[in-house]
C-alpha cells in the first residue's frame, strides 16, 4: 500500500463529514464498500473492445479499491466518526446547561469589549469556555478561579446560509459563554509552566513591538509576525482580504520557510547542517507554542519540522505524506477543525500550489506568440525574471483550489491576487526576516531594537497601499452571486481533469495507463467525428430547453429577513422580480454590508428591482442608500 497514512487520512475524513452531514449511520458506506470489491472482483468473459464499456475500466478501479485500502479506510473512518458522535452528544449535554458554579484555569489572555472583559477558561473537567465578566477584577493567564454565572448557549444561523456562531465556536473547542456573576482568585500560576512560559514569551515580544513600532505599524508586524490580529484597523483588515493577500497576517508556509531559511543559514556554519536542521525544528516548536498553536500554523510548522528530519535522517521528503500527517494530527486533536475556514483555506492553498504549479510554469513558459520582436522581448524577460513567474505560478495553483471556497464564504471574485500576491513578495520576506531578527535583538539590547524598528518600518508601509490594490484595479474584486455544491463539485472535477490531461499531453515519458488513456482520447475523437453536428444540435436543444424553462412562472416567494432590531423583507414574484422592503439599521454595526448583502447573494439575487421603505425610523432604512449602489435597482418607491 503506497502512502498508508494519506488513505488514513482519507478515512478520517470520510468519517467526520458522514457524521457531520449525514443521519445515517456509517454501516451503509462500509455495505457500500463491499458491493463495489465484490464486482470489481468479478470474473467475467472478455468481449469486443468498446470505449464506454464500464466492464473494461473496473480494472482502473481493482487499483484503488484493494482489500487492504478498503479495510484502512474502515477502520480510520470508524473511529473518527464515533468521536464526532461522542463530541456532538458532549456538546448537546452542555447546551443544557443554566447556571454554572464551578473552578477553572485561565488560559488566554485578557480581551476587551464593549462594557465587559472577555477570557478563555478551562474548566476543572477540562472544557473550555468564554468567560464574560463586567467586574473590577484583573485577571491573567495561569490563574485559577471560581466562578458563579449564568451559561449562554452559541447561537446558530439565524438567517438562510448565514454564519453560524455555534460550530464556528467547536472549531476553537470552545462550548459557549459564561457570564459571570462573581469571580473568585484562588491562586496564580497554576497552569502548564511551558505553556504560561510561552505566553510570557508572546506577550514580551507583543510589548516590544508596541514599543518600538508607530501606531500605524505595529499592528501589522504583530500581525506577520505572531498571527496577532486584534491591534489591526478593521478597515486595512478588509483591504488585505479583498486584495487576496490575509495569508500574510496569520502565520503561512511562507512564514515558516523564511524562519527556516534564516536559522539554517545563521547556524549551519557553526553546528553544521544537520544540526542546523534540529535547530530549526526546535525553533518551529516554540514558534507554534508562542502563537498558540492556530490551525494554519500548525500546518505549516509541521510540515517545515518533517521537512528538516528527513534531512537529518537521510530520508527523501514526501510534501504528499507532510500534509497527511499534518491535516491527521490536526483533526484528532480536533475534529471540527475539519469545517474551519482556516483549514479549507491552508490547506486548499497547499494543495492546490503542490498539483498545479508544474503545470501553470510549463504554460506559461509554453506561450507562443507569433510576432518575432514580441517573442524575442517574452524569452528575455522569461529567462531573467524566473521568479516572477514562480510568483504568478505559486498564486494562481493556490487560487485554482481557493476560489470556489472564497466564493462560497464571501462571494468575492478578481484579479487583485495576481498582481498583490506579485508586489507583496517584494516585502514580506524582509518584513519576516527582519521582525524575527528584530524581536530578538530587542530582548538583548533595545536600543537596537528600536533602530531595526525605524528601517523595518519602511518595508510596512509600502505593504499598506499594496493592500488597497484590491479595491482600485478594475475588476480586482467584486461581488457574485453564491454558486451552487454541485457547481462547485463539477468545477473541482474539471480542473482536475483539465490538469491531468495536459500533463499527459506534454510529459515526455509516459507510464503504461497514461499511455492508454492518451490512445483511448484519440480513438473516441475518432469515432465521434462523424457525430459533430448532431452532437451540436443536441446540446443546442438542451441550452433552448433550459432557456425556456427559466422563463415559466414560478412560486411566489417572501421571506422574512432576521436583521435584529427592524424589519426587512425580501419577495420574489412568480416572474422573478424582485422586491425589497426595508433594510434594516444598526449604529454599530453594518447590516447591510454583513448581514443583508450576504443573504441577497446566497438566494442568489444580484439585483433589487424595486426597493422600498415603509417608514423612515433608523433601523428600517439606514442602509437603503447603501443597498440601492450596491444592487443598481432599477426603481424605487418610499412610502
Amino acid at each position: 500500500m503506497n502512502r498508508p497514512i494519506l488513505i488514513v487520512v482519507i478515512g478520517y475524513i470520510i468519517g467526520i463529514l458522514w457524521g457531520l452531514y449525514l443521519q445515517t449511520s456509517i454501516v451503509l458506506l462500509y455495505i457500500f464498500l463491499a458491493i463495489i470489491y465484490i464486482i470489481i472482483n468479478f470474473k467475467y468473459k472478455k468481449k469486443k473492445f468498446k470505449i464506454l464499456s464500464i466492464k473494461r475500466h473496473f480494472r482502473y478501479l481493482k487499483l484503488i479499491f484493494k482489500i487492504n485500502t478498503i479495510l484502512v479506510v474502515v477502520i480510520s473512518s470508524f473511529i473518527s466518526n464515533s468521536i464526532i458522535k461522542y463530541q456532538e452528544s458532549k456538546y448537546d449535554k452542555i447546551y443544557q446547561l443554566t447556571e454554572v458554579n464551578t473552578t477553572g484555569i485561565i488560559v488566554s489572555n485578557k480581551e476587551e469589549k464593549e462594557y465587559k472583559n472577555r477570557y478563555k477558561i478551562k474548566l476543572e473537567n477540562g472544557i473550555n469556555f468564554y468567560l464574560d465578566t463586567e467586574l473590577d477584577i484583573e485577571l491573567h493567564y495561569g490563574d485559577k478561579v471560581k466562578i458563579a454565572g449564568e451559561y449562554q448557549e452559541p447561537q446558530e444561523a439565524r438567517n438562510y446560509k448565514g454564519f453560524d456562531y455555534k460550530q464556528y465556536l467547536k472549531t476553537l473547542k470552545i462550548y459557549g459563554t459564561i457570564k459571570a456573576e462573581n469571580v473568585k482568585l484562588l491562586e496564580k500560576n497554576a497552569y502548564n509552566p511551558i505553556l504560561q512560559g510561552a505566553n510570557n514569551i508572546f506577550l514580551k515580544i507583543k510589548e516590544n513591538i508596541e514599543n518600538t513600532y508607530n501606531e500605524q505599524t505595529q499592528g501589522l508586524m504583530l500581525g506577520i509576525l505572531l498571527g496577532y490580529t486584534k491591534n489591526i484597523d478593521e478597515e486595512i483588515k478588509e483591504n488585505f482580504s479583498e486584495s487576496n493577500i490575509s495569508h500574510v497576517l496569520s502565520v503561512s508556509g511562507m512564514h515558516v520557510s523564511y524562519i527556516i531559511f534564516l536559522v539554517t543559514n545563521s547556524t549551519k556554519n557553526i553546528f553544521g547542517k544537520r544540526s542546523s536542521k534540529i535547530i530549526s525544528s526546535v525553533v518551529l516548536v516554540l514558534y507554534m507554542f508562542i502563537t498558540g498553536f492556530s490551525v494554519s500554523v500548525v500546518r505549516a510548522c509541521i510540515m517545515g519540522i518533517i521537512s528538516c528530519m528527513s534531512f537529518v535522517l537521510y530520508r527523501k521528503n514526501n510534501t504528499i505524506n507532510n500534509i497527511a500527517i499534518s491535516i491527521l494530527i490536526i483533526l484528532i486533536s480536533n475534529p471540527f477543525n475539519m469545517i474551519s475556514l482556516s483549514f479549507l483555506l491552508t490547506y486548499g492553498g497547499t494543495i492546490g500550489i503542490l498539483f498545479f504549479k508544474n503545470n501553470i510554469e510549463k504554460f506559461l513558459k509554453n506561450i507562443k506568440i507569433r510576432n518575432r520582436k514580441w517573442k524575442y522581448i517574452f524569452i528575455k524577460i522569461q529567462r531573467k525574471c524566473q521568479p516572477i513567474i514562480d510568483c504568478i505560478s505559486v498564486s494562481i495553483s493556490a487560487q485554482i483550489v481557493i476560489a470556489p471556497i472564497i466564493l462560497w464564504n464571501f462571494n468575492t471574485i478578481g484579479i487583485s491576487f495576481l498582481i498583490c500576491n506579485l508586489l507583496l513578495n517584494l516585502v514580506v520576506g524582509i518584513i519576516v526576516m527582519g521582525g524575527l531578527i528584530q524581536a530578538i535583538i530587542t530582548f538583548i539590547n533595545f536600543k537596537i531594537g528600536h533602530l531595526i524598528a525605524y528601517f523595518l518600518q519602511i518595508p510596512i508601509y509600502i505593504l499598506i497601499p499594496i493592500s488597497k490594490l484590491g479595491t482600485k484595479i478594475p475588476f480586482g474584486n467584486f461581488k457574485v452571486v453564491t454558486p451552487y455544491l454541485i457547481q462547485i463539485i463539477i468545477y473541482y472535477f474539471l480542473i482536475i481533469l483539465i490538469n491531468y490531461l495536459y500533463k499527459i499531453f506534454h510529459k515526455r515519458t509516459l507510464t503504461i495507463t497514461e499511455n492508454r488513456i492518451k490512445n483511448l482520447i484519440h480513438v473516441f475523437k475518432f469515432k465521434i467525428k462523424p457525430y459533430k453536428k448532431k452532437i451540436l444540435y443536441i446540446l443546442v436543444f438542451c441550452i433552448f430547453i433550459l432557456f425556456v424553462l427559466s422563463k415559466l412562472p414560478k412560486d411566489l416567494k417572501i421571506y422574512f429577513i432576521d436583521v435584529g432590531q427592524g424589519d426587512s423583507t425580501l419577495i420574489v414574484t412568480p416572474k422573478e422580480k424582485v422586491i425589497l422592503i426595508d433594510g434594516g439599521g444598526n449604529q454599530t454595526y453594518d447590516v447591510g454590508k454583513n448581514t443583508l448583502l450576504p443573504y441577497l447573494l446566497d438566494r442568489k439575487i444580484s439585483q433589487i428591482d424595486y426597493l422600498m421603505v415603509s417608514h423612515f425610523d433608523f433601523d428600517h432604512c439606514r442602509n437603503i442608500e447603501l443597498y440601492n449602489e450596491r444592487n443598481k435597482s432599477k426603481k424605487c418607491y418610499y412610502n
